[in-house]
Parts: C-alpha cells; sequence; structure tokens
C-alpha cells in the first residue's frame, strides 16, 4: 500500500506541474543525430557514454558537461505537449524537451530557416537525481 502510495504521489507531482523541478541531474549518455536533407530523416552521428550534469532552475540551467567548465543558459518554458514532454525554448533559439517517461532530455539546434527544422538533436539518457556520494 505504502509503495502504491508513493507512485501516485510521483504521478500526481509529474503531471501537475507544467516545468521541471528545480535541482541537479545526472545524464551517463549521450546520443547526437543530424538531419539528412536528402533521405529527410535523422541520422544518429555519434553515441557515447558522456558524464552530464544539468542544475535547473527556473529562468535558466547550468550545464557542465565531463569536466568541462559550466554554461548558464536562460531558458523560458513554452507548453507541456500532448505527450507529456516539458518544451521550452532558451535564450538562443534551441529547443530543448524533457521527456518524462523515457527520461530523455533532447536539445534541438542548429535551426534551418529554408527547411524550417532543427538540423541536430542531441539526446541525454541514463538520467538520475545528483548524488553527491556517487
Amino acid at each position: 500500500m505504502k509503495k502504491i502510495f508513493i507512485l501516485f504521489s510521483i504521478f500526481l507531482t509529474l503531471n501537475s506541474f507544467s516545468q521541471v523541478e528545480n535541482g541537479i541531474i545526472n545524464s551517463r549518455y549521450m546520443e547526437i543525430y543530424k538531419y539528412n536533407t536528402y533521405t529527410d530523416k535523422f541520422e544518429l552521428s555519434t553515441k557515447d557514454w558522456v558524464n552530464t550534469m544539468i542544475n535547473f532552475q527556473e529562468d535558466y540551467y547550468t550545464i557542465i558537461i565531463e569536466d568541462g567548465e559550466p554554461s548558464k543558459v536562460y531558458w523560458e518554458f513554452y507548453e507541456r505537449n500532448d505527450k507529456g514532454e516539458d518544451i521550452y525554448y532558451t535564450q538562443t533559439e534551441r529547443k530543448f524537451i524533457i521527456n518524462y517517461d523515457e527520461q530523455e532530455i533532447k536539445f534541438y539546434s542548429d535551426y534551418n530557416e529554408y527547411e524550417e527544422i532543427y538540423t541536430q538533436i542531441i539526446v541525454l539518457s541514463k538520467i538520475s537525481k545528483y548524488n553527491p556520494d556517487e
């Protein structure tokens, strides 16, 4: 019964807020997809185990990839789509999608005005809340 209550509480938390909670998450895996104009599809160009830490705040997030320097990126919540994903846009007009069901974060970049499509997607997965003891 206690497990059901906890699962229900988590479900309500995820569905009642329209924005990601403040806090730090780790991603351990990264895939990069590039748009192929000839096939009209995104193709996997790189995948690797990459440690990425993101500190979410209301108006910005700070991201550190591997042991690099932190980058602060300002963002604004746009909407929650039909799939339950939260969509944000950054100060540089990049699209940022958080998929809670798949536990993935997608960064869309390199917008092509002519094709009207982002031409690169970076997918972060193997996500967990930050634990300093790990």
